[in-house]
């Protein structure tokens, strides 16, 4: 059922009935909505900040009220700040009023909100102002701490309170401050009145050590007895550095320790540790010294972070006095200092402390390479060790056969300036394993390692590949991995049909550096191309190199240029007898200005329109006939030709192009030499040509007098067709 509303709660009854029987039953439907709203809201007062609220509650429409909210509007004596409803406080169903604590120098309204099992009520009228009065404060500013900076100072700030626990006007703070050493009494505090954090003690000592305090006043008296708290004026760098510095030394790890200043102006923060690499010991003091410093020996030398860096520091945190550095090169020599460090910055480096690590095994032997100068001996040959760490004592060669049953050999070095050996009687078909050490009186350091085997005899290479160009052969090979570099030369000869032409030689070439340019050949020619090794033929072949380009045929450059002077000559002439033809034949002597020429043809309709505008000047006399066309002269031209569709021209037919020859001599002859031209008095053309040729068709009178009759000549217009049929 929707749409219900709180007076449909009723008993009814629901009939059904039929021809034979009817039934009857009967119930009661209850609507349940929130309760009324709460009303006869009062206030009345049990103290300065205490009052007892009273209401009388609404229908509950038919479902008990659990619980009313009261809801209070608070709103500062300041008027600062946007008065807001907030819930204040629940009270159980059962009641109609409670008592409830306020805050001083504030007014407040009240209203109550009544719940039940359906939902909230809609709030009540709210109660009149009720107007709590001022008190002293109730708590003091929180987090009172020394935050200096400036040196001679000491700077107290605190978090400020609440505008809405001020509890009345004129409301400040009292700092308080003496210095902790010698505070004995209470009279030693000295203070001041502020509106605002912070607060600035000046003339003091460096990083002197204070007790502060700070108090809420307003107008009716001061707030609790605040807590005192320590706190510092500003900080300087440290004065003094840090003493008996001292390291010990187990082989690429130093420990180092001190003690920290006397006189560090601030908080302590921490200390920094500076590092100077100064290069390896020499050999005279490690052998002076005839002992090792806490040495512990090992198959490889100890890799860090620091090994290749000239100069570095650390930084250790707060009051910790010791600091273990590891990473450091075998054999060599450094220099620290340490100083310690406030928020300020640092203080006085300490003294240079110098300390040097042991000698350690060495690294590996930097390269390695070899010659072979038989099939059963090898030069072996290596760099010293990068990284010796220590003074080199000697070498160890170690060297295998790769078949399993080879024992390993083994050479001595005891000379460390000696950097190669002689390995003889070597199986020359097989492979062996390379092992060079390096060695100082600590041990054996890291072997660099090699597979190598022995050289064959070299031999000139058999598989030849050739790029042929215009004047040279670019011919390239595989060396042989293991043989030796072999001399020889490369062998060619000119073929010239049949005739024998003597064989020539090139330089002598390395077999080893696998690529070869024979230059100084001809283009465009055939070669015969062949490498010998002793009296045997080892590879042959005939080969073309490739024809001349332009740049190099007969001539050359010059040829090309003269071929090209032609041309562009050439073309010069030929434009030249172009423009005298046709300023040759672009003026007709004795042709008269306008003419009115219609010959007959086979067309049926021949219809032209002209439209010109002639300008004349009224000043003096025109010579019409000397005064050249221009384009001004004319107006707009309209051509219709209509054909007669029946007709079809013959072969025997002349051409438009031959009957539109209106400006030539030949098509003016046949209609005489002389021609009159009238004007009206505003200089419009009113007459007609004359001749011994018949009048076109179309025109009814050649009275120059007649305007009506009379059909406007026709202009004598140079079609295209005669200009390029005109005679030379």
């Amino acid at each position: 059922m929707t749409k219900l509303h709180l007076n449909d709660s009723a008993d009814y009854s629901c009939e059904v009935s039929t021809l034979l029987d009817h039934v009857t039953a009967k119930g009661s439907i209850t609507v349940l909505v929130p309760p009324h709203s709460p009303r006869s809201l009062s206030v009345s007062g049990v103290g300065a900040s205490r009052v007892i609220l009273r209401w009388v509650a609404g229908p509950s429409h038919n479902s008990p009220i659990t619980e009313f909210i009261v809801e209070a509007e608070e709103k500062l004596h300041t008027g600062e700040g946007k008065a807001i409803w907030k819930k204040w406080e629940r009270v159980s169903g059962s009641h109609t009023q409670t008592q409830l604590t306020l805050r001083p120098f504030c007014t407040y309204r009240f209203r109550i909100v009544a719940v039940n099992e359906i939902g909230e009520s809609r709030p009540s009228e709210p109660t009149e102002d009720h107007v709590t009065p001022p008190a002293v404060p109730d708590k003091n500013p929180t987090d009172v701490r020394s935050d200096s900076r400036d040196s001679g100072t000491l700077s107290i700030t605190w978090t400020k309170v609440e505008k809405r626990f001020h509890n009345g006007d004129s409301f400040h703070y009292r700092v308080f401050w003496r210095e902790a050493e010698g505070a004995g009494t209470e009279t030693n505090w000295k203070h001041e009145d502020v509106s605002s954090p912070p607060f600035l003690v000046v003339n003091t000592s460096t990083y002197k050590r204070f007790e502060i305090k700070v108090q809420a006043l307003n107008s009716i008296g001061k707030g609790p007895e605040p807590e005192t708290r320590i706190g510092y004026s500003a900080e300087e760098k440290p004065e003094d550095s840090p003493t008996e510095v001292s390291t010990v030394v187990k082989n690429c790890t130093v420990a180092v320790r001190w003690r920290p200043p006397k006189r560090v102006r601030g908080l302590l923060k921490g200390f920094k540790i500076y590092f100077r690499s100064l290069g390896p010991r020499s050999s005279e003091s490690q052998r002076s010294s005839g002992k090792h410093h806490h040495v512990v020996r090992r198959e490889k030398p100890e890799r860090g972070n620091h090994k290749d860096k000239k100069s570095w520091e650390l930084e250790v945190e707060g009051a910790d006095t010791s600091k273990e550095v590891d990473g450091l090169r075998w054999y060599w020599r450094y220099e620290l200092s340490v100083t310690a460090f406030n928020s300020k910055g640092e203080g006085p480096p300490s003294p240079p402390h110098h300390f040097q690590t042991p000698e350690g095994v060495p690294g590996p032997p930097a390269a390695l390479w070899f010659k072979s100068p038989t099939d059963t001996t090898l030069v072996l040959h290596w760099s010293p060790p990068l990284d010796a760490n220590g003074v080199l004592v000697g070498y160890m060669v170690q060297y295998k056969e790769e078949s399993q049953d080879s024992p390993m050999r083994m050479q001595m070095i005891h000379d460390p300036s000696v950097n190669h050996i002689r390995l003889k009687d070597l199986n020359p078909s097989s492979y062996y394993r390379f092992k060079v050490i390096a060695q100082t009186v600590i041990g054996a350091g890291e072997p660099i390692k090699a597979r190598l085997a022995t050289l064959l005899e070299g031999v000139p290479p058999s598989n030849v590949t050739v790029d042929p160009s215009n004047t040279s052969f670019n011919l390239s090979w595989t060396p042989g991995e293991r043989n030796r570099n072999h001399g020889f030369h490369i062998y060619y000869m000119k073929k010239n049909g049949a005739a024998s032409i003597q064989w020539e030689e090139s330089e002598m070439v390395n077999s080893t550096q696998g690529f070869y340019s024979l230059t100084g050949l001809q283009p465009g020619t055939q070669y015969h191309l062949k490498i010998m090794k002793g009296n045997d033929t080892q590879w042959e072949d005939v080969l073309w190199t490739i024809g001349p380009v332009p740049s190099e045929m007969p001539g050359g450059v010059a040829w090309l240029t003269g071929l090209i002077s032609a041309i562009v000559l050439l073309v010069l002439i030929l434009l030249i007898f172009c423009l005298v033809k046709r300023r040759k034949g672009g003026k007709y002597a004795g042709t008269p200005k306008y003419s009115s020429v219609l010959r007959r043809s086979r067309f049926r309709v021949l219809t032209v329109e002209v439209f010109t505008t002639v300008k004349v000047k009224e000043e003096k006399e025109v010579d019409y006939e000397a005064r050249p066309m221009k384009d001004e002269t004319f107006g707009e031209y309209r051509w219709v030709i209509a054909f007669d569709g029946d007709e079809k021209r013959s072969d025997s037919q002349p051409s438009i192009c031959d009957d539109s020859k209106l400006g030539s001599v030949d098509s003016l002859a046949e209609y005489g030499d002389s021609v009159d031209i009238q004007f009206n008095e505003d200089g419009s053309f009113i007459g007609q040509y004359s001749g011994r040729a018949a009048p076109p068709h179309g025109f009814k009178g050649s009275d120059p007098t007649s305007p009506v009759d009379a059909a406007p000549p026709l202009p004598i217009v140079p079609s295209m067709s005669s200009i390029l049929n005109r005679p030379s």
